[in-house]
């Protein structure tokens, strides 16, 4: 196994960290391998918001073909008195 070494972590984090290796019973190495292999392992996020929204759609409701009536008339402005 090969070494490690972060420089200039806030002190904030490091006792965030050494919180949660007391928490769970573990070595602060231990701990920081486990966060740093869940956040590896997280699939990345869809490239694009529309795609993923797109995808949340059932097939039957995809499509480019959603029409909107239009009302050409142009209606007169209304009498306030």
């Amino acid at each position: 196994m090969s070494d490690l070494l972060i420089r200039n972590i806030k002190p904030q984090l490091k006792r965030k960290l050494a919180e949660r290796a007391r928490k769970h019973g573990q070595s602060l190495s231990a701990e920081a391998q486990e966060v740093m292999e869940r956040g590896l392992s997280v699939s990345p996020a869809p490239e694009k918001l529309g795609t993923f929204l797109f995808s949340l759609a059932e097939d039957r409701y995809r499509g480019d073909d959603l029409l909107f009536e239009r009302n050409d008339v142009v209606s007169p402005p209304p009498d306030f008195e």
